[in-house]
């Protein structure tokens, strides 16, 4: 026990880790031949004469030293393995939690970074029918309310009942029905069990990009299709839409910034090799298609 304490406390921390490694192997030595100095002070006043061996040993030699330093630094060095490998385990906990909290951090951020978003563009719908008179504002009011009750609470949950988010997702279409009617095309279409659990705003951002980039006043006879469908246990999304001719605005930095790049991101984190996501960029359609397979 000697032989542990002074090498875990004094001889590894102040001398090995510190790169004195001549002092260190020296100490070793001094305090070999100390442990063993005593070991045969011992054996000789009392030790040796309890076991019927007086006179029968020299005082020192060099096979007893060797064999009792092994003796005194085996357990040392056992005790020492040991510890070293539940702080270790300790130690890679700890990286571990502060990963996950890193990723959580991370994933909220993502989420934070659509929320204005959202609002901005449904905000600014709203205000066009106020100052307008417009009787459809009131049923803007409502479809927003159910929106703002879920992009700044539920979305912060882990998971969703699948079903939350297709309601989100239908008050969201509802909403831009109402701001440009007969003028864009929506087929809506969802299927299969809705109990299933998704990440909340990940479904509800596909949709919103396929509008924002799909309903332009530029694009003649807008179109957008969403369909979701749950299969197995596995979540089946798929938008397309109609896109702008004006060349590079699907690739604008500033909106790749906080939509699909964003939407990307979110996937590897929550759903790290349990999804698939393609995106088929045409001349005049965009498509994206995501399957979420259920977490094992």
């Amino acid at each position: 026990m000697s032989a542990y304490y002074i090498l875990k406390r004094l001889q590894l921390p102040y001398l090995y880790s510190r790169g004195r490694f001549v002092l260190f192997a020296l100490s070793l030595l001094g305090l070999s031949i100390l442990f063993y100095t005593i070991w045969r002070t011992a054996g000789v006043l009392w030790i040796d004469e309890l076991r019927g061996l007086k006179g029968r040993f020299r005082f020192m030699s060099l096979i007893d030293y060797l064999t009792q330093t092994v003796q005194f630094y085996s357990p040392a060095m056992a005790l020492f393995a040991w510890e070293s490998h539940h702080e270790r385990k300790a130690e890679q906990a700890r990286i571990h939690q502060l990963e996950k909290e890193k990723l959580t951090t991370e994933l909220k951020f993502l989420k934070a970074q659509l929320n204005p978003h959202f609002l901005f563009n449904t905000l600014n719908n709203l205000y066009s029918f106020v100052v307008t008179g417009s009787p459809k504002a009131p049923e803007m009011i409502l479809g927003l309310s159910g929106i703002l009750d879920y992009v700044l609470y539920k979305s912060q949950q882990s998971s969703v009942p699948l079903s939350e988010e297709i309601t989100a997702i239908e008050n969201f279409i509802n909403l831009e029905k109402i701001r440009y009617g007969d003028r864009l095309e929506i087929n809506y279409h969802t299927a299969g069990n809705k109990s299933v659990p998704v990440s909340p705003l990940l479904l509800l951002s596909l949709v919103e990009n396929a509008f924002k980039h799909g309903a332009s006043g530029d694009i003649d006879n807008p179109k957008i299709t969403v369909d979701i469908q749950e299969k197995d246990a596995s979540i089946i999304c798929k938008v397309w839409n109609t896109k702008s001719s004006h060349q590079g605005e699907l690739n604008d930095a500033y909106k790749e910034g906080i939509g699909l790049s964003n939407i990307k991101r979110q996937l590897n984190l929550v759903y790290p090799n349990n999804h698939e996501l393609k995106i088929k960029d045409e001349a005049t359609t965009f498509t994206i298609s995501l399957i979420i397979n259920p977490i094992i």
